[in-house]
Parts: C-alpha cells; sequence; structure tokens
C-alpha cells in the first residue's frame, strides 16, 4: 500500500506563499495622455520620423518611473521634451547623471505635472519612498515656482538669482492652478500628500485665481478674454516668444473659463467674469464680426454669406478694438478657419453650446461666496 504523507497545516502555509511569491507583480497601467506635448516635442529633436519605435509595454510602470527618477534634475523639475517611455541606453544614462544639477527644468508644453501624476499612481501601486519623493520634491518647485502677482513663468528655475521675471506666461499659469487644484482637494492620486502642502497649494490656487480675474481684458466697459502673456511689473499684456503676438488669445480664453466655470460656489467677481467673456464669445464669430461690417465685407476670398453655419472664431483678437486677427499679428487672412471640414477656429462652440449653458443653471441654483474656493 502505498501511503500519502500530506502537509500539515503550516506546510500546507508554506507552499501556499511559495506559490503565490512565484509571479512577477501585475500593475495597472498608468494615464500618460498629459505627456502629448513632451513626446511630440521630443519627436522633433529626434529629427526623424522613424526614431524610436520601441515603447515600453503599459503596464511596465516601474521602468517609466525609474526612468523619471533619473531624468529629474536635482531641484525637482524636469527638461522639457523628454521621453520617459522607452529603454534608455548607456550613454544617455550618463549623460543624465552628469546634467543632474542643471537648470533647466521647464514648464513648458504642459511639462512637470504629468510626471508627478505618474510617479503619484506608481507610488500608489507598488509603496516605493523613492517614487513619492521625486514626486514631493516636484510638487514643492512648483509651489516655489509661484511669483508673488500670483502667476507664473515658462522656466521652473532662474538660471542666477539676478535673472529677471518679465512675463507671466498665462498657459504655464492656468495649466499650474489646474494640477494645484487637484492637490488641494486631494484627489486620486494626491490623497498621500500631507495637509501641510495641500493647504499650500490651496492658498496658491487663490492667489492664483485672483491673478486670473485681474488680467482679464476689459474693451469699451466690459470684460472680454485674456492674452497670452501679461508683464510681471504692471501686468499689461505683451508678446510672448515664438512669434505669439499682442493679442487676445481665444483658444487659451476658453480654457481658462471652463476652469473658472468649475469653481464650485463661485463668488461674484467671478460669474461676472465668466459671463462677460461668454458675452465676448457669443458677438465675435467671424460671421457675427462679419455681418457687422460694412458691405461689401469679406476675409480673403470668403464672405460671411459662404462661411459655414458652425460658428468659428480667429484665434488671436486686437485687444483694443476686438477685430479678428486672421492670421497672427499680420492681419492676413487664413482661409482654414472657413473650412466646414476643419475644426480649427470653432474653440468656444461646444463651450457656448453646452458647458456655459449647464453652468448658467448651476450657479442659479447655488449661492454665491465672497471668495474663489479651489
Amino acid at each position: 500500500m502505498i501511503k500519502l504523507h500530506l502537509p500539515g497545516k503550516f506546510g500546507l502555509l508554506t507552499l501556499l506563499l511559495v506559490g503565490c511569491t512565484s509571479h512577477e507583480p501585475v500593475y495597472r497601467p498608468v494615464s500618460t495622455a498629459g505627456f502629448e506635448q513632451n513626446l511630440a516635442l521630443w519627436q522633433t529633436r529626434a529629427q526623424s520620423p522613424n526614431a524610436p519605435k520601441k515603447r515600453y509595454a503599459a503596464d511596465n510602470i516601474l521602468a517609466v518611473a525609474d526612468n523619471l527618477l533619473l531624468m529629474q534634475r536635482n531641484n525637482g523639475g524636469w527638461p522639457s521634451g523628454q521621453h520617459p517611455f522607452r529603454p534608455i541606453s548607456d550613454a544617455e544614462r550618463l549623460q543624465y547623471l552628469k546634467d543632474q544639477n542643471a537648470k533647466d527644468a521647464s514648464f513648458r508644453h504642459h511639462n512637470i505635472f504629468p510626471q508627478i501624476f505618474y510617479l503619484s499612481n506608481v507610488y500608489l501601486q507598488t509603496g516605493d519612498v523613492r517614487y513619492r519623493n521625486a514626486a514631493r520634491k516636484a510638487l514643492k518647485l512648483v509651489l516655489a515656482s509661484q511669483i508673488y502677482n500670483g502667476g507664473w513663468t515658462a522656466q521652473a528655475i532662474r538660471q542666477t538669482q539676478t535673472d529677471d521675471l518679465t512675463a507671466v506666461d498665462l498657459a504655464v499659469t492656468l495649466g499650474a492652478l489646474q494640477f494645484l487644484r487637484k492637490i488641494a482637494a486631494g484627489e486620486i492620486p494626491y490623497g498621500y500628500i500631507h495637509f501641510g502642502m495641500r493647504k499650500q497649494a490651496a492658498d496658491a490656487v487663490r492667489k492664483g485665481d485672483e491673478l486670473l480675474l485681474r488680467l482679464q481684458q476689459a474693451y469699451d466697459s466690459r470684460l472680454t478674454l485674456w492674452a497670452s502673456h501679461y508683464s510681471v511689473n504692471n501686468s499689461r499684456p505683451i508678446a510672448g516668444d515664438n512669434a505669439v503676438p499682442l493679442a487676445l488669445n481665444v483658444p487659451l480664453s476658453v480654457r481658462i473659463v471652463d476652469y473658472l466655470m468649475a469653481v464650485q460656489r463661485p463668488p461674484g467677481e467671478v460669474v461676472r467674469s465668466v459671463q462677460g467673456a461668454l458675452g465676448w464669445l457669443e458677438a465675435h464669430s467671424l460671421q457675427r464680426w462679419l455681418a457687422r461690417q460694412p458691405a461689401p465685407q469679406s476675409v480673403g476670398q470668403n464672405s460671411v454669406e459662404r462661411s459655414p453655419e458652425r460658428g468659428v472664431w480667429a484665434k488671436y483678437y486686437d485687444i483694443d478694438t476686438s477685430a479678428p486677427l486672421m492670421d497672427g499679428a499680420e492681419g492676413s487672412a487664413n482661409t482654414r478657419w472657413f473650412d466646414p471640414s476643419s475644426a480649427t477656429g470653432d474653440w468656444p462652440y461646444d463651450l457656448l453650446k453646452e458647458r456655459a449653458e449647464r453652468w448658467r443653471q448651476r450657479v442659479t441654483h447655488s449661492s454665491p461666496v465672497s471668495s474663489a474656493k479651489p
């Protein structure tokens, strides 16, 4: 007779534990949507449409997070245009180690915020404090980079202490405020951030919100939109780099309006700001602007009769007259804004058609408060 020797309860537990530890942990992929601008910039710098094809699998979050640790500067930030989702060569790794003290951290191209998001998610899944510490260091840099008037510049850190802070970059400022609002609220994956730092984030958001309200332009005693850049010294709109004209920026203003509409129980000044921007957008589609001009009036070879029924807008408008600048600062025509098959030029359409009405209904049924809350 063959006797079977079955393990006792402790032996069975040991077998179960051995079985459990024989498999590698499986991690959930982390969204990489925030890196799109950085990856596009990296591809441009690579100067090759074929490089690189190889990327880590979506669930290989440890490899990506380790790349982010390698690419992070000692001040907590990252230079823009990096590609952390690919294998890094030994030569690149050595260069990143040599550049750790570089002061080239930048908020351009929606940089730094997605790295913090990714590392925070990886920390929550792994419990590895290296990722938590890297995310916290970057968050401290974001908070420390806010300048005295409540805004942010494109560079996350000055090269020297004597560098002039000349321009508030409103796209960067908006990105920082959107990010810090989530920190202050303790949204996933930022619940691990301690209360003191979340309070700092809330204070920074309040200060930044006040700046947005101050920088909104007015024409004929009515609130309009926002420009791309403002002087730090006097808060006046100025031209930016990369041929950004001194003008009202419609796509950026739509994003600011969406941000302000997300304020819960908005104070009266926020309500007036949103209402002013919505009213201006409704009145300044190219169709309505052309209809108000002396006949015959056209833009390029497109008259108002030939324009599509769906509203289209110029990207930039003159700050003093609210007249459209069809092709940047030159004012020359750009017929693609009248192309019904193109989405270019319809930035405010869905805002005015859907989101604004939902906001009006919510505000009507809520009581305004005295100050904006993140």
